[in-house]
């Protein structure tokens, strides 16, 4: 169990590393996501835009866990995914629940699926590589730091296809060799 508690330590440490003073800049909000999701009924375009006044973005650590099950991450551009990732990947270490819609579109989001390649990648171009070492880091942890479901576990072994690139090279100690 220490041992565990010692590696969610680190991956925490490695995603609030990689994402200090990430803002959101002119990125989507998720409240604006959720206009979008709505196809924008309802809200002209100047209260569109007024939105982001009203929501944390200076800080994604601050952003609270009721903004977070909003599930809009589908609608984030490239600058509010960056913003909101880290929030997201730690809001699965500190709860994950197999059916909440936080979950499933946190774990979609980083699965770059063949035929929608072309909507993922421009999100995951604006991450710097520490940022995707993170990323990374955090997926190949995952199993190991919660009880994923089966659907979830393969989400996630499916999205490491695309993110084992990014994990860091671990030396192999002095004195051992790999088989």
């Amino acid at each position: 169990m220490e041992a565990q508690f010692r590696s969610r330590e680190a991956v925490e440490r490695r995603i609030r590393d990689a994402f200090a003073g990430v803002i959101l800049g002119n990125g989507i909000s998720l409240r604006q996501a959720q206009v979008i999701d709505n196809y924008g009924e309802g809200v002209t375009e100047i209260e569109f835009a007024r939105i982001p006044l009203s929501e944390e973005t200076q800080h994604w650590n601050r952003v609270t866990p009721e903004e977070l099950e909003s599930d809009n991450v589908a609608h984030l551009d490239p600058e509010g995914f960056r913003f909101y990732l880290p929030a997201f990947l730690i809001s699965l270490l500190d709860g994950y629940d197999a059916a909440s819609m936080r979950v499933i579109g946190t774990l979609s989001a980083l699965y770059p699926k063949e035929h929608v390649r072309e909507y993922h990648m421009p999100r995951f171009d604006l991450l710097t590589y520490e940022q995707k070492q993170a990323v990374a880091v955090f997926l190949d942890a995952l199993p190991s730091l919660v009880p994923l479901d089966g659907e979830d576990g393969t989400i996630v072994e499916r999205a490491m296809r695309y993110w084992r690139q990014f994990l860091p090279i671990v030396p192999v100690p002095q004195g051992r060799r790999e088989a």
